[in-house]
């Protein structure tokens, strides 16, 4: 209440560590719409990393108002400012299941009026309180008074546990409580225009409250502003209600050209005429009609590149794939040998079979170590004592790659070996999770030819590998049990957030 940065402009010039620190939000728990309380300035993070940040401080009886000041996020409150060029990774927000407050719960902001974010991203957690309903964001939790979120992502795990624990509320129907708001960017927004354009989700939303409104973009909003997004997750939960959206959980506004998951378990918003223009659901985000999508209609000072599961910005170092030319030299070599000739040949090949295409340029060091095991393996190599006259077979023949999704929803996937010769067998092993069962497995060569899939009866399935790549995919479903399934648009009244049906 001292001062608020207005018109003051703040650099990062290196990354933090914030390990061992109960942080101080920048922004009071009197902030949201007062400018006296809040950052009014510019933070400017210059692409640097603010790791590590620990919240655990929570509104409680006798609480300490001068060690939190009532906030959790590293901006607790931003008004009439900009954050722009920042990331914050593996950041623990835990609320108390005591915690009083109704507010916004974000990694980067809790509450934010007037203001914009660009270029930014989270990693971590958010684990809110059971007394009352929260508004939580994998960005921000609650926008106000009219905000633009334009450029960020977030890889975070955010947990909904509103259950009224301790009596607070008094109605006897809990259709009549407030409900918490789970966004993969923006928690709610209660008032004014919110945007948000070009931005990512690809975290985790788990749902224990008894009420929820959840969405892969945004959580809540009467109206809002959703363009040129994706959410690559499947890993959303509902509430007994259902009431989740693969964008988000809008009753108007304008909602256009966003992706997510092939998946009509849930829709992209609750309204049938928003999502007649919602986007396009994918089964696969690496595809090129995706990332064309995306580089036609992104917003000024936007530049999406493939990524190493699916597009991203240009800045992004960390999900932009590492260079493996010199693993691909390596492989090239290793297959001019004749493996046949030498006694230790499959030293090469399990070198190979270790590659891991996941890297990210950060990584690039661990793929150089990669490419540098292969020709490791291949200088060791030691010819059998009549192999000048042996023909060998060995790995002459080209190997191709195998590869299965990162997520799975309900099971895992997994193949051995990830690289394999024409002919020979690759095995597929699904394991379903505990109440699933496997409904589908699917293994298509480079040009979408489906291989016939050989069941072995224990889990596993196997397919002669053909002269190209092989995509695996699954599909896991509950196993058969009568459900009592609840419209999806139904929805409780909540006095406190919802004033448009």
């Amino acid at each position: 209440g001292t001062t608020n940065f207005a018109g003051k402009t703040f650099y990062l010039e290196n990354d933090l560590d914030l390990s061992g620190h109960e942080w101080i939000s920048i922004g009071t728990v009197l902030g949201g719409d007062k400018p006296g309380y809040s950052f009014c300035g510019v933070f400017d993070g210059q692409r640097h990393v603010i790791s590590n940040l620990y919240s655990h401080d929570s509104d409680t009886d006798g609480y300490d108002v001068a060690n939190n000041l009532g906030r959790n996020a590293l901006f607790g409150n931003v008004y009439n400012g900009e954050v722009k060029n920042l990331g914050v990774a593996n950041a623990e927000i835990w609320i108390d299941p005591k915690d009083d407050s109704a507010a916004g719960k974000g990694i980067l902001v809790d509450w934010m009026g007037k203001s914009k974010i660009t270029n930014c991203w989270t990693s971590g957690s958010i684990y809110s309180g059971t007394k009352t309903e929260k508004n939580i964001g994998g960005i921000v939790g609650v926008t106000v008074q009219g905000c633009t979120i334009s450029g960020c992502y977030s890889t975070a795990t955010l947990t909904g546990n509103f259950t009224n624990s301790e009596g607070y509320y008094t109605e006897p129907d809990p259709a009549d409580w407030p409900f918490d708001t789970i966004g993969g960017i923006v928690g709610a927004r209660f008032d004014g225009n919110l945007t948000v354009t070009d931005c990512w989700f690809d975290g985790k939303i788990v749902v224990n409250s008894i009420q929820a409104a959840v969405g892969g973009i945004v959580g809540y909003a009467d109206v809002a502003t959703v363009k040129n997004c994706m959410v690559t997750t499947t890993d959303m939960g509902a509430d007994k209600d259902g009431n989740t959206c693969w964008v988000g959980y809008l009753w108007d506004g304008t909602v256009a050209n966003n992706y997510w998951y092939d998946d009509d378990k849930y829709a992209a918003t609750p309204v049938d005429e928003i999502n007649a223009n919602a986007g396009t659901a994918v089964s696969d985000f690496k595809s090129a009609d995706v990332l064309k999508g995306l580089k036609d209609h992104a917003g000024a000072g936007i530049e999406w590149v493939a990524g190493i599961k699916h597009p991203t910005f240009v800045w992004d170092k960390r999900n932009i794939s590492a260079n493996y030319s010199a693993v691909d030299a390596a492989i090239a070599e290793a297959e001019a040998h004749k493996g046949g000739r030498y006694t230790n040949y499959d030293a090469v090949e399990k070198a190979i079979n270790a590659v891991d295409r996941n890297k990210s340029v950060l990584e690039q060091a661990d793929v150089d170590q990669m490419a540098k095991n292969i020709r490791d393996a291949i200088a060791a190599l030691v010819e059998k004592s009549n192999s000048s006259s042996s023909g060998g077979g060995g790995s002459s023949t080209p190997r191709y790659a195998v590869t299965v999704p990162d997520k799975t929803e309900n099971g895992s996937l997994s193949v051995t070996p990830k690289n394999a010769k024409r002919g020979s067998s690759v095995t597929i092993t699904a394991t379903p999770d505990k109440g699933c069962e496997v409904d589908e497995i699917v293994a298509k060569d480079a040009n979408g030819n489906k291989l016939t899939l050989k069941d072995n009866g224990d889990g596993t399935y196997t397919f002669t590998m053909p002269a190209s790549k092989v995509t695996v995919t699954a599909a896991f479903a509950e196993k058969k049990n009568p459900l009592y399934l609840r419209s999806f648009l139904r929805m409780f009244p909540p006095r406190s957030i919802i004033t448009k049906r």
